[in-house]
């Protein structure tokens, strides 16, 4: 068997894998669904009427996006709740038909298209087709879970690299959830508003999961892995952002002041965090746990804003007034705090060598 044979056929492939994932980022921005919505609402076309828990063993999806996901699909029309005839006690959901009959149409384009090109193959041949895409997916699984759960390493000794970018699609709102812990994070705008992020990574490349608008970041391997750490995330400025760091980190560089940020949280400690905010709608929330070494924070002018210390600071400056060392709990207002409209929240937690919170242009 030669060599570039199975190059070709490994080529087409990966290629038929990527024309079917821009297939249902299409399906889904059409309908202004997610992509976890067209995958839950396909299911439901396939299998029928299911429960929620069993749509969460399908998809993949935790229980909480699950009910999110239905609830969404529910209001806008593509599914409803019903008792389950065979034991009254549960609920189950089911497709609305008049409603996925368009859904439905576009996927059989694909499947009707797809069976006429299968048509042209013989019995055996099929079997033979069929028994390979078995083999890859059980291989593409493997080595999925194995690049996971590897970190990478870079040729010359020095830090890898490698990049990660999804689509924003239909998403209103999304949310950012870093783990593990790592050396240096840095957060931006995003360019180009059809991504919903766009992320490199230096050192051990972490598993990243996007369902149901909530990009997870999470890395393995040893506890002190995290000094080679490094992440630089651009963020798509036409969605409001959750953003939450769990596991320290050594320094964060945050220039979010074209992002919407409903809150930033930050538990396990840092020693150095610059964090640039823009215009809040309503109250953005920045929570500080596990003790801070210095802190900058910045937000438009004419902002108010309140500080909370729970364990004591050795010196805070609130738009460039210095207030030296607070113990115990201490809560500072801005000029034009009222816990109302537009205005910036700011709780330390676990105490801190220096804050300075500034208004910028």
């Amino acid at each position: 068997m030669k060599r570039e044979n199975i190059d070709s056929v490994l080529r087409s492939l990966r290629r038929v894998n990527l024309q079917g994932s821009f297939l249902g980022q299409t399906v889904a921005i059409r309908f202004g669904l997610s992509e976890s919505d067209i995958e839950t609402l396909e299911q439901l076309i396939d299998m029928g009427a299911t429960t929620a828990g069993r749509l969460s063993e399908l998809t993949g999806l935790t229980s909480g996006a699950v009910t999110r996901v239905i609830d969404r699909l529910e209001q806008a029309g593509y599914v409803r709740r019903v008792p389950d005839p065979a034991d009254r006690r549960r609920v189950i959901v089911e497709v609305v038909p008049e409603k996925v009959a368009a859904v439905q149409s576009m996927l059989n384009r694909v499947t009707s298209a797809g069976a006429e090109e299968i048509g042209r193959y013989t019995d055996a041949q099929l079997a033979l087709i069929s028994d390979f895409l078995t083999r890859m997916e059980q291989v593409t699984k493997a080595e999925a879970t194995t690049l996971r759960e590897t970190p990478e390493a870079a040729d010359d000794g020095g830090l890898a690299s490698s990049e990660h970018s999804a689509p924003v699609g239909a998403l209103r709102e999304a949310r950012l959830a870093m783990r593990s812990g790592l050396s240096e994070l840095r957060l931006g705008a995003g360019a180009d508003p059809r991504e919903l992020y766009r992320a490199a990574f230096e050192g051990a490349t972490p598993q990243v999961r996007l369902r149901d608008g909530r990009v997870l970041v999470q890395y393995r391997g040893l506890p002190f892995d995290w000094r080679r750490r490094m992440a630089s995330f651009r963020l798509n400025t036409t969605i409001p952002w959750t953003i939450e760091i769990v596991g320290g980190i050594q320094r964060v560089e945050a220039d979010l002041r074209s992002v919407g940020v409903r809150s930033f949280d930050l538990a396990g400690g840092a020693e150095r965090i610059q964090l640039e905010l823009g215009k809040p709608s309503g109250e953005t929330r920045v929570r500080l746990v596990g003790g801070i070494k210095t802190a900058r924070i910045e937000r438009p002018t004419g902002i108010p804003v309140r500080l909370q210390v729970q364990g004591g600071i050795a010196e805070v400056r609130l738009d460039g007034t210095r207030l030296g060392r607070k113990g115990g709990e201490t809560t500072l207002e801005s000029t034009g705090w009222t816990g109302r409209g537009d205005r910036l929240d700011v709780t330390v937690v676990g105490g801190s060598k220096s804050i300075d919170i500034v208004s910028h242009a």
